[in-house]
């Protein structure tokens, strides 16, 4: 893979992780609390919770993967 396709595809990855882990995205996954047949939890957790969840997920993969490929050990200062 290009290396600089995959500098933006990571960048763009970990902004939507962020957009869609606690921004906007929780609209998507919480469910109305009027609603009676609304589910709530999902293997005894959170729903709202595992989403959090799975997007930080996403998001220390991304950092994962720009750190063993792209960061490399220099003086920065």
């Amino acid at each position: 893979m290009n290396a600089a396709f995959e500098k933006r595809l990571l960048v763009l990855l970990f902004l939507l992780a962020m957009v869609m882990g606690s921004g906007p995205g929780l609209y998507l996954i919480n469910p109305d609390p009027g609603d009676p047949s609304a589910t709530f939890t999902l293997g005894g957790l959170p729903v709202i919770y595992l989403w959090g969840l799975l997007w930080y997920a996403v998001q220390l993969s991304v950092i994962i993967r720009a750190y063993t490929a792209y960061w490399k050990g220099g003086d920065d200062a």
